[in-house]
């Protein structure tokens, strides 16, 4: 499976759509979508912090792929779910990807809107975004980071915003340490994957130290490419000194996709190289503290991390939530000033939170959930 990495020294548009026009036209590319008419492009979009933080995908990486992708007549799609609670949009506008959206014409979605489709692997469910599975190709667009819990996150660890809403949270409340939050990645990858037709890992500047979000950013002059997103997080994370056996839900990914180590060909210039003195991960307290804690204590844990949507007096019962929840955990009967929600239906999507005219959702949580989730 062959893996392309360049060396890309900044976000000069016409370096990087060069790069990627090269690239993708040895990996046979364009011919592999030369059918598709919608093509969507899913950035990591973590939360609404500026390119330069080094959080999320760079603007001007998308932009390189929208413009080839244009040249080609696709109709284009930008999506992604944020962490937290934070409005799609406002993420949208602080990323500088509103900005790209707007200057091509191109639509950007709301995963928490137009419903959801029920996936099953294994022993988990997963609820993931219509705009997925509508669309006749896919993009994954990542960013090269250290992770505080799963160590490395890359291109398989990017489709996890394939969930909307809060209901990722949900999953770190269920599968709270490395070895079960493990079980998750890989449950989804092995749905995901054959729908993604090509991974982009944006390494021009990445960030080291506590990521996703607050660690350092570094200048890793990286742009790496492949049709597989487990061969791509497999050459790059080596790259950062990672050993196998600290990235157990990508060499998982690995196996779903019926290939081996062996099998993986980076650019010859590239495969004994290692980037010097990368500060690979700080694990906070409470995140050790769980991931060895006995079983009866993480189910404690389970069953003080709560949280869900809540309505405050902004509410006006104009039915926009009731109508647009996806399962029907909403109700608003003559008698209720306010929806009442069923918190065993709900999935934290936060479509009500999203479409509120009124700005009347917010979350309610208890007091681990609020040191644990970024609002």
């Amino acid at each position: 499976m062959k893996v392309s990495i360049e060396k890309v020294e900044s976000y000069d548009l016409k370096k990087i759509e060069k790069t990627l026009e090269k690239i993708c036209d040895s990996l046979g590319f364009w011919q592999s979508i030369s059918n598709a008419k919608t093509v969507l492009i899913k950035p990591n979009l973590l939360g609404p912090f500026k390119p330069e933080k080094a959080v999320t995908t760079h603007p001007i990486v998308l932009e390189a792929l929208i413009g080839l992708l244009k040249k080609r007549g696709k109709e284009i799609w930008i999506g992604d779910s944020p962490g937290g609670s934070t409005s799609v949009q406002h993420v949208y506008n602080e990323t500088g990807i509103a900005e790209i959206a707007n200057k091509y014409e191109i639509d950007l979605v709301n995963f928490s809107e137009g419903g959801i489709v029920k996936k099953q692997a294994g022993e988990i469910e997963f609820p993931i975004t219509k705009h997925f599975w509508q669309a006749d190709a896919v993009i994954n667009v990542a960013k090269l980071k250290t992770h505080s819990l799963m160590y490395y996150t890359g291109a398989v660890k990017n489709m996890y915003g394939v969930i909307p809403g809060l209901k990722k949270s949900d999953y770190h409340r269920l599968y709270p340490d490395y070895k079960d939050f493990t079980k998750v990645l890989t449950a989804l990858h092995s749905i995901t994957y054959p729908k993604i037709t090509l991974n982009i890992l944006d390494g021009i500047w990445g960030m080291e130290g506590e990521g996703p979000s607050a660690g350092m950013p570094r200048k890793f002059s990286l742009l790496a490419v492949s049709n597989s997103a487990a061969a791509l997080d497999c050459s790059v994370s080596a790259m950062l000194g990672f050993k196998q056996n600290q990235l157990t839900y990508i060499y998982n990914a690995l196996e779903i996709e019926d290939l081996k180590t062996e099998d993986i060909e980076p650019d010859k210039k590239w495969k004994e190289f290692r980037f010097a003195n990368v500060k690979i991960k700080k694990v906070s307290a409470l995140i050790k503290l769980i991931t060895y804690s006995p079983k009866f204590l993480k189910n404690i844990f389970r069953k003080l991390y709560i949280y869900h949507p809540a309505f405050s007096k902004n509410c006006k019962r104009c039915m926009v939530c009731v109508n647009s929840c996806p399962v029907k955990a909403l109700t608003l009967t003559k008698e209720d000033k306010v929806p009442q929600i069923d918190v065993k239906k709900c999935i934290k999507c936060m479509c009500c939170h999203e479409l509120c005219p009124y700005s009347a959702v917010y979350i309610k949580k208890s007091f681990l959930a609020k040191i644990l989730i970024r609002s």
